[in-house]
């Protein structure tokens, strides 16, 4: 082989690795940065503090839906596929998330730079990687964790849903008027009536619909979470956008080395 073939061969192999990690998937979030005491994503969304506008309640839950949907979705959306009724489909939801989730404080199981962290959120897509089916491996999270997971795969299931900021406690509401065995049907004042009903994560064995009695009073907020009008289901034969002039870029750059080298062979 030629120098020049040999070259020409690297040129066209390094834009093919481009392009591979341009559209690769994997979940939103892949770095973390220390400000002070606080870290914050790659989002510029903090993990350790949950008000205000850089807060990660409701910001977390924008890394995980829409366009940014990812593993967690895609569990909801199989959960639509395999459950056409929408209270079946709910229950088995709630059933799944409980059954690889564990409860765990973050004070015990959260460490950045070999300190354990008091507060810290995941996100959907995060707990979703954490956990394996196959080995029989859950992901252990407290209260907001399960929320924003439950809240991804919901929506991504095609439900309306709402994450609650309650005193010391995060969890979710899904609109579900139709479903029969509710405690509590909450009325956000969107319009619809009373048909939202609670998703508690946090126990094993709690079911869905049953608003824990210290939360009965109403003393929360709630945050509606993804668009579904703006959410457009991927196909099997969906390609992932390429970003042409980005690869062009690097086309460019390789083929300039190319010609220096080859000018300076000739020399």
């Amino acid at each position: 082989m030629t120098l020049g073939r040999f070259l020409l061969l690297i040129c066209i192999l390094s834009v093919l690795f481009a392009a591979h990690s341009q559209t690769a998937a994997g979940f939103p979030a892949s770095s973390f940065t220390k400000d002070g005491d606080d870290w914050y994503d790659n989002w510029d969304i903090y993990r350790t503090y949950y008000a205000g506008p850089r807060g990660f309640l409701p910001n977390l839950a924008s890394e995980t839906i829409n366009e940014n949907k990812e593993l967690a979705f895609s569990i909801g959306q199989n959960f639509q596929t395999n459950y056409p009724m929408a209270p079946d489909r709910a229950v088995a939801i709630l059933k799944y998330v409980q059954t690889w989730t564990e409860y765990g404080y973050d004070s015990d199981n959260v460490v950045r730079d070999g300190k354990y962290q008091e507060e810290w959120a995941w996100n959907a897509d995060e707990m979703a990687h954490a956990f394996d089916e196959n080995r029989g491996t859950v992901a252990v999270g407290d209260c907001e964790d399960m929320a924003f997971l439950c809240g991804t795969i919901y929506v991504g299931a095609g439900f309306d849903a709402a994450l609650v900021d309650a005193p010391g406690h995060v969890a979710l509401l899904i609109w579900l008027p139709e479903f029969s065995n509710a405690n509590k049907y909450w009325d956000l004042n969107d319009g619809r009536g009373a048909g939202w009903i609670w998703v508690e994560a946090t126990g094993g064995s709690n079911p869905l619909g049953w608003t824990p009695p210290d939360f009965e009073d109403g003393g929360w907020s709630a945050y509606p979470i993804g668009n579904l009008d703006n959410v457009v289901a991927p196909t099997e034969t969906t390609s992932p956008s390429i970003d042409i002039s980005f690869l062009l870029g690097i086309a460019a750059v390789i083929f300039s080395i190319i010609l220096a080298l080859l000018k300076a062979r000739g020399r």
